[in-house]
């Protein structure tokens, strides 16, 4: 069994359990004395939160999500979305990451050509 700290650090899944708890996504068990302690059961699902949460599902869509862990069809028709979302957010950071080569190289270049006008 794993201590809450232990599970923060493994998943970067840090107090925001607590609040995944409360919204009822996760329940996690706790020993005699109401510590919370993490089964290999527990992990999978905050491996699964951590997973949704970073592909961008809202709450609603991830709640729904594991109301519906058994039907298939919705399964693929909600994660084919949120493929396509985070497909569409990699191009737009792409295309940030290409407009701030081409600013440092100009910046550099300019920096270059006025050490040379001097």
């Amino acid at each position: 069994m794993s201590s809450i700290s232990e599970i923060a650090k493994q998943y970067n899944f840090s107090a925001s359990a607590r609040y995944y708890e409360s919204q009822e996504l996760i329940k996690i068990p706790r020993d005699e004395s109401g510590q919370r302690f993490f089964d290999p059961k527990t992990k999978e699902r905050i491996l699964l939160l951590v997973h949704l949460r970073q592909a961008g599902l809202s709450m609603a869509e991830m709640k729904n999500y594991l109301n519906h862990l058994q039907d298939h069809d919705y399964e693929v028709r909600l994660l084919e979305q949120s493929h396509k979302r985070l497909t569409d957010k990699i191009e737009q950071m792409k295309q940030t990451l290409n407009f701030l080569d081409y600013k440092i190289e100009y910046h550099k270049n300019s920096k270059t050509n006025e050490h040379v006008l001097n």
